[in-house]
């Protein structure tokens, strides 16, 4: 089996659902790339396997983003999952400042493919947790009683959930039960139990349906197309500034490292028809 995956399962008697996330190679991708450093690392990893378990939620072409905001030594993080089962991130910080989290914001992007409305929902991180904010959402904004269980090391991340079903009661004491068995999970359980076993040690008394699991990638959408998008965004006059500095325009993603590169002739065609647009690349700042 696969270090990277996501594993749903529901209980047969109980109207609860939960999802398992692991990550180890995309995670050391992510981490060559973002270098978020020994303060951030931790955040990140937990962001992107929220993201893993969000998007595993979603029922359209698109992705699921995560972004904390602070006015900390960590301004920008964002930890992505797309429907094809990639993730990647990024970790920007401000040297500044000395804390690593000031005021942080918790904002949920969904962001369809093609024609789709995007949606951001907005919590505060007040406690400084991203599992505590996500379930702060989900309560908030879904009515849906909603644990987190997230934990990263330079290895590798993890993230475990348990949710109530929608309609359901919400009183029952089935569910705090469940969440009470979870709470006594390890780090190194967590990090290191195969799926199968980590349920039986956990809920050895109730019936657990496990699903297939999912592989999961690092992977960048990055693309020729959205980065013109990008230059076209600029105008032609700025593009053109930087042309005569620079004899080429060159643009590099955070996310991959992968650089893409515009001499004149490619200029000039980006702008030949200003009625033609390309697409721009979403989430990245």
């Amino acid at each position: 089996m696969s270090n990277d995956f996501l594993q749903k399962f529901i209980f047969e008697d109980i109207p609860v659902k939960g999802c398992l996330v692991r990550l180890e190679k995309s995670w050391q991708e992510v981490q060559s790339r973002a270098r978020p450093g020994n303060d951030a690392l931790e955040m990140l990893g937990h962001a992107l396997c929220a993201a893993a378990i969000l998007g595993n939620s979603i029922k359209f072409a698109g992705t699921v983003s995560l972004q904390v905001q602070s006015s900390g030594t960590l301004r920008f993080l964002l930890g992505q999952c797309s429907s094809q089962r990639n993730v990647r991130g990024i970790a920007r910080k401000n040297a500044e400042q000395e804390k690593l989290l000031l005021d942080p914001v918790l904002s949920i992007n969904l962001e369809p493919e093609g024609s789709g409305t995007p949606y951001q929902g907005i919590v505060s991180m007040e406690e400084g947790s991203l599992a505590k904010a996500l379930e702060l959402y989900f309560t908030q904004s879904e009515q849906l009683d909603t644990r987190f269980w997230l934990v990263a090391n330079q290895h590798s991340c993890a993230g475990f959930m348990l949710q109530r079903m929608p309609g359901e009661d919400q009183e029952d004491d089935d569910f705090d039960r469940l969440v009470h068995l979870a709470s006594t999970l390890s780090d190194q359980e967590l990090l290191n139990t195969a799926p199968v076993r980590l349920l039986q040690l956990l809920f050895n008394e109730d019936t657990v349906r496990l699903f297939d699991a999912d592989v999961l990638q690092f992977g960048c959408k990055c693309s020729i197309e959205r980065v013109a998008g990008v230059l076209q965004s600029l105008g032609q006059g700025d593009i053109d500034s930087l042309l005569e500095e620079r004899g080429v325009v060159e643009v590099n993603c955070e996310y991959c490292g992968k650089d893409y590169q515009f001499d004149r002739v490619d200029v000039a065609s980006l702008f030949a028809d200003p009625s033609v647009r390309l697409e721009s690349p979403t989430g990245v700042q």
